[in-house]
C-alpha cells in the first residue's frame, strides 16, 4: 500500500511537471529567441495557475532582463501573458503584489517628500526572507527589511526621485526576476 502511495505521488509530480515544460514552451515564444528561455521564480497555486520570470537572449545574444508571466488554467488550456512594463495588474492578481500596485498607482500623482521605495512583492515570488536578502546582498544591491501586520517587507531605497526608484527596480527584475512596485517612502500601504 505505502509503494503504491509512492507511485502515485511521484505519478502527479511527473505529470505536473510535464504540463509546466508545456507551459514553458509557450511562453517561450514570446521571447525573441525561444531556445534560449531561462526560467526564474516558478510556482503553481492551487488553481493550478503558473506563474514566474521568463528571460532568453537578444538577436546580439545577450541575455535581455527577466519579465514575469502567468499562465492561467481554464478548463485543461492556458491563457499565457508575458508582462512587458513590468507593472500588468491581471499577471499581479493572480500572482500577487495586486494590491500593492493599486495602491501605487492611487498615489501616482502625490508628492514624495521623503522619496521613493522600492518595494518587493510579498508573497511565493519572494521565497524567503533569507535567501531574497542574501541574493540582494550578492548582487551588491541594498535593501532593509521591515516588519508590517507582522510580515517581513523588503525595501530598497528611499532614493531621492521617481526615475532613480524605478531604475533599481528595473535593475532587481533583470539581474534577479524579482518583482517589486516603486511606491512613496512613508506612503501608508
Amino acid at each position: 500500500m505505502r509503494k503504491l502511495a509512492v507511485v502515485m505521488a511521484v505519478l502527479a509530480l511527473a505529470g505536473c511537471e510535464n504540463e509546466v515544460e508545456g507551459v514553458h514552451k509557450q511562453v517561450a515564444e514570446h521571447l525573441h529567441n525561444p531556445k534560449t528561455a531561462k526560467f526564474a521564480n516558478v510556482r503553481i497555486d492551487t488553481q493550478g495557475s503558473i506563474c514566474g520570470q521568463v528571460r532568453g537572449k537578444d538577436d546580439a545574444g545577450q541575455y535581455e532582463a527577466y519579465r514575469s508571466y502567468v499562465a492561467i488554467k481554464h478548463d485543461g488550456q492556458y491563457e499565457i501573458l508575458v508582462d512587458d512594463t513590468g507593472n500588468n495588474l491581471r499577471i499581479r492578481e493572480v500572482c500577487g503584489g495586486a494590491e500593492l500596485q493599486r495602491r501605487a498607482d492611487a498615489l501616482a500623482d502625490q508628492p514624495a517628500p521623503e522619496g521613493w521605495d522600492v518595494e518587493v512583492i510579498q508573497g511565493a515570488n519572494m521565497g524567503a526572507l533569507t535567501d531574497m536578502t542574501a541574493r540582494l546582498i550578492e548582487k551588491g544591491i541594498p535593501s532593509s527589511v521591515e516588519y508590517r501586520n507582522g510580515k517581513p517587507v523588503v525595501l530598497m531605497g528611499p532614493f531621492p526621485t521617481k526615475a532613480e526608484a524605478e531604475a533599481r527596480k528595473a535593475d532587481v527584475m533583470a539581474r534577479l526576476g524579482t518583482d517589486s512596485i516603486v511606491i512613496q517612502h512613508g506612503a501608508q500601504r
